[in-house]
Parts: structure tokens; sequence; C-alpha cells
């Protein structure tokens, strides 16, 4: 009986240690996830607000060239 104790008791602990770190490492895990999901929302979201910045950017700058070359043309004719 003392060769039971002597092995089951030291298994126990180990198998209970492994059981709770299993659970931390689950909930790390989860924890990981969530932020690497709104992290990744977040930088979606600046880049559409970059990708509109740039296309109104585009969008002046072709009709400010239109007027300088309407312009150009009447200073020529």
């Amino acid at each position: 009986m003392h060769d039971v104790l002597i092995v089951s008791v030291p298994l126990v602990t180990i198998l209970a240690g492994f059981f709770f770190n299993n659970a931390a490492i689950k909930e790390l895990r989860g924890e990981m996830r969530t932020e690497l999901r709104d992290f990744r929302l977040e930088m979606n979201r600046r880049f559409d607000e970059i990708d509109a910045e740039l296309r109104y950017f585009h969008g002046v700058t072709g009709e400010l060239k239109g007027r300088i070359d309407t312009i150009t043309i009447e200073k020529r004719g």
C-alpha cells in the first residue's frame, strides 16, 4: 500500500498540474485570438480610411489637372 501512495500522489499532482496548465494555456490562446482579431479589425479600418483619402486626393488632382489643361488650351487658342 505504501508503494501505491508513493507512486500515486506525485502522479496525481503532476496530472493536476498538466490539467490546470492546459486550462491556462487555452485561456491565454483565447485572449490572444481576441486581441489579434481586434488588431486586425483596427488595421483594416485604418487602411480603409487611407484608401478613401487617396481616392479623394486622386479625384481632386485629376480635376485640377483637367482645369489646368483647359486653361492651357484657352491661352494657346
